[in-house]
């Protein structure tokens, strides 16, 4: 707030200058009545109406002012907190995504902040306003009639009460109604992400029927807040019919007496009809408010999660690295797990620089866990992980994976050109720079023969590109940070055979000088690699380094362990029938490789 004081200072005298000029007309009505009127002074009425409408033009700025800033103010928060929610999005952890729906963030970044701009923008100066207004017409109140205005101070424990007990059932109300309209764009989202899955097994009917019930229970929470809202109006005119009808009991009965003026009475009542509309809003108000404390409650929830992967306190900067990396009887296990549910245990592993250490092993057995620890998207609770002997977790994370490039298998590209996701990571290279990773790749040539080249959009997720061609791109563009230790996990299993086996020699190339580890789900893929790493239920079973006599591969092989009976089925699935290799290779790597 503190970067708006001028403005809010600004929106607080208008409110207050609001006010003022709310209060005079029944102090102009009153002159009139008992100064002209009575008086019989006809002549000297126009003083009043002229008074009454440059007041109205006054009021009538004053309110355009009061509105824009308001307005302006809102706007400006508003973007300030959705800023600040991509920021603090962009810094959590994965552990935190792990658990987290898309929908459900996109909810509150969207929905949720919308409805605070309601808030800022617009109900915070009408409360205010309003509540000048009220203290106002108190105080003028007793100043004219201490009598008629005890009347008028006896209905406020009524409302009092009434806006504490209208509040109390409407809050949760406004929970129900934010939570389940989260829950609804979370499941639009999620059938929308996999519309493939959805049209290919005929489910539309189905994620139909899963829509219409989250709708339901969104129409459902929005029908019983409208319910609870409904109740604030006719309780609010009751009660001020009843304020109304005693002043005017009790007004007339002192007019007769002499004891008030009939000015006076005729702008109490006047009074007491102005507070129809603030004791009104007050209801559509609390309605605001308390849609803006449910949604700062969910706004906050993700503000005041803090990541699990930090800086330590005195982290420096990563100094320029040779590639040595060190794991020391490393555990790890994903939070929300059983204490014995370990993904890694008792891992050690030593990758000299220049090193093609490969992962082979079943689904499940800490192979993607393993290259996760090491540019820290998790931490490991037990060991010790160095690179060049420097501890990871005592380095800045941003310059540890600057240091590091890693290529999924799982790729995704953004709704830009193929140029532009090539240089993702590194946005100022040239294009000769983006050119060459390209060609690593084998893609140069079939995007120099495109109309728009290496400006050809990708569309939403690479959907204009085969899986081939994306891994490619992907790997590319980890290619172009010229990393020191690069991840690649089976960086050539969406594209044909003659491509692999060109993208594998000039991989080869790539690999010259920089720690490499490779997750393998085919076995010939790695029968270069220095050392071989086979992995089961978290814990490293089996392991070789080439020697100068032998390599890894081979090693492996004559010991008849788990990899070579891996080995094995690869391989005669693959020579069983030569038109089949790809569906071999996948039931192979179904059975047990990954």
């Amino acid at each position: 707030m503190r970067p708006h004081a001028l403005v809010l200072t600004g929106v607080i005298l208008a409110a207050l200058v609001t006010s003022v000029a709310e209060l005079a007309p029944p102090w102009i009505i009153r002159l009139a009545v008992d100064r002209f009127i009575l008086a019989g002074q006809a002549e000297q009425i126009w003083w009043a109406a002229g008074g009454l409408l440059a007041l109205s033009l006054v009021q009538g700025g004053i309110d355009f002012l009061r509105l824009y800033l308001t307005a302006y103010t809102g706007q400006r928060i508003v973007f300030e907190i959705r800023n600040a929610i991509f920021e603090h999005l962009s810094r959590l952890s994965f552990s935190f995504y792990d658990r987290a729906r898309t929908g459900d963030l996109m909810s509150r970044v969207t929905a949720d902040v919308d409805v605070l701009n309601n808030f800022f923008g617009r109900a915070a100066v009408i409360i205010l306003t309003n509540l000048l207004t009220l203290l106002g017409i108190l105080v003028v109140l007793l100043i004219w009639d201490w009598r008629l205005g005890l009347v008028y101070l006896g209905l406020l424990p009524l409302i009092a009460l009434g806006t504490w007990a209208y509040a109390r059932r409407v809050r949760p109300a406004w929970m129900r109604v934010q939570r389940q309209l989260a829950a609804l764009t979370g499941t639009l989202q999620e059938s929308l992400a996999g519309i493939l899955v959805v049209k290919l097994f005929g489910r539309e009917a189905f994620e139909q029927k899963r829509a219409d019930r989250q709708s339901h229970s969104v129409l459902q929470a929005n029908i019983e807040t409208a319910r609870i809202s409904s109740l604030w109006m006719p309780y609010a005119s009751v009660v001020m019919g009843v304020g109304t009808g005693l002043v005017l009991w009790v007004g007339g009965q002192n007019v007769i007496a002499g004891i008030t003026s009939l000015g006076t009475l005729i702008g109490f009542t006047t009074y007491i009809q102005m507070l129809l509309r603030p004791i009104r809003q007050t209801g559509m108000m609390l309605n605001i408010v308390m849609q803006a404390l449910a949604a700062a409650e969910r706004v906050f929830e993700v503000l005041d999660t803090q990541p699990d992967v930090r800086d330590a306190p005195g982290a420096t900067p990563l100094p320029s690295i040779k590639g040595y990396v060190r794991f020391e009887d490393v555990s790890f296990r994903y939070k929300g797990s059983p204490d014995d549910a370990h993904a890694l245990r008792n891992v050690d592993l030593e990758a000299a620089p220049g090193e093609m250490v490969a992962l082979v092993g079943p689904s499940g057995a800490g192979k993607s866990t393993l290259v996760h620890l090491l540019p820290r998207f998790y931490d490991a609770q037990e060991g010790r992980i160095t690179l060049d002997g420097h501890d990871i977790t005592q380095v800045t994370v941003q310059s540890l994976r600057d240091a590091i490039g890693i290529a999924l298998q799982t790729v995704f590209l953004f709704d830009a050109s193929i140029g532009e996701n090539i240089a993702y990571g590194h946005p100022q290279a040239t294009q000769r720079e983006i050119e060459w990773a390209a060609d690593v790749v084998q893609m140069h040539d079939f995007i120099e023969s495109l109309p728009l080249g290496y400006g050809t959009p990708v569309g939403e997720r690479g959907v204009r590109l085969s899986g081939g061609q994306k891994q490619r791109i992907a790997l590319a563009r980890v290619l172009l940070t010229d990393p020191r230790i690069l991840i690649l996990d089976e960086p050539t299993s969406s594209v044909d055979a003659d491509t692999e086996r060109r993208m594998q020699q000039a991989l080869q190339e790539v690999r010259a000088g920089r720690t490499t580890f490779v997750i393998a789900h085919r076995l010939w893929t790695v029968q270069q690699a220095d050392q071989i790493l086979v992995l089961r239920d978290g814990q490293i079973v089996e392991r070789a380094r080439s020697t100068p006599q032998q390599s890894a591969h081979e090693t492996l092989l004559a010991a008849g362990g788990f990899y070579s009976q891996v080995y094995e089925l690869q391989f005669h699935a693959e020579t069983l029938t030569p038109g089949e290799p790809a569906a071999g290779q996948a039931a192979a790597a179904e059975g047990g490789v990954r």
